[in-house]
């Protein structure tokens, strides 16, 4: 663990530590869905607040180009975690007089460098903000305090893992916001709103709702299919 790591958990966990009632209150924020679900909220909100009809289309494109690098971003970090050196949850490695009042099952196979919960949120709060300075900033208290803050302070995250996928999600947007990329790559699914509304809506829907699951529910798919075919090879 880097000495910057270390300071900043060793804080927190001093913190959490003297205050039993602060852990439950992280322990609850953490394992509430409302804090992801609130940018589903937020996206909606910025799709259907859309103003006159020029702006409606470039705020729809942002919202649809933010949807779509999120997508793509999930991925890239989900691979990031399989291909890069593993490392420990700080929650998992009894080390350096630091306890966590978190159970660590679950958590042992996984690598937690870099964050995806960081990565996804701060792509879609970089959108929103491209949309509305109050609903970037409600997007953003809610990535800092109740997304990110809470997994550092139980020892599911290191400092640095929430700072690289902030960076990266960040980078991400602003790139998939940029006009020249923005524009064909919502194209399509514009064009697919107006020519048929009900499939469109539908799937956005379901593409949201995966957003406030941080698209888990495919990844134990994908698990249980690998642990399938690696059955049937053997």
């Amino acid at each position: 663990m880097n000495q910057f790591d270390y300071n900043i958990l060793l804080y927190l966990n001093h913190i959490t530590q003297h205050s039993p009632i602060l852990t439950k209150v992280f322990l609850q924020i953490y394992d509430n869905d409302m804090k992801t679900g609130l940018f589903v909220a937020l996206l909606w909100w910025a799709w259907f607040d859309a103003g006159d009809i020029a702006h409606r289309h470039e705020i729809h494109e942002k919202v649809v180009a933010g949807i779509l690098g999120s997508l793509v971003c999930i991925v890239v970090v989900r691979l990031m975690l399989v291909l890069l050196p593993f490392r420990p949850r700080p929650m998992t490695v009894p080390m350096y007089g630091l306890n966590f009042q978190m159970p660590a099952e679950g958590w042992v196979a996984w690598s937690s460098f870099p964050s995806d919960h960081a990565a996804l949120f701060f792509l879609l709060t970089v959108c929103l903000f491209s949309v509305s300075r109050i609903l970037g900033s409600i997007a953003l208290a809610d990535t800092i305090f109740l997304i990110c803050l809470p997994r550092v302070v139980l020892g599911v995250h290191y400092p640095t893992d929430i700072v690289c996928g902030a960076f990266i999600g960040i980078a991400a947007g602003y790139l998939v916001l940029w006009k020249r990329v923005r524009v064909p790559i919502s194209k399509p699914m514009l064009q697919w709103m107006n020519a048929h509304p009900p499939s469109f809506y539908a799937s956005a829907f379901l593409v949201t709702f995966l957003f406030a699951q941080v698209f888990w529910p495919v990844t134990q798919i994908i698990i249980k299919l690998k642990r399938l075919v690696m059955v049937l090879i053997k």
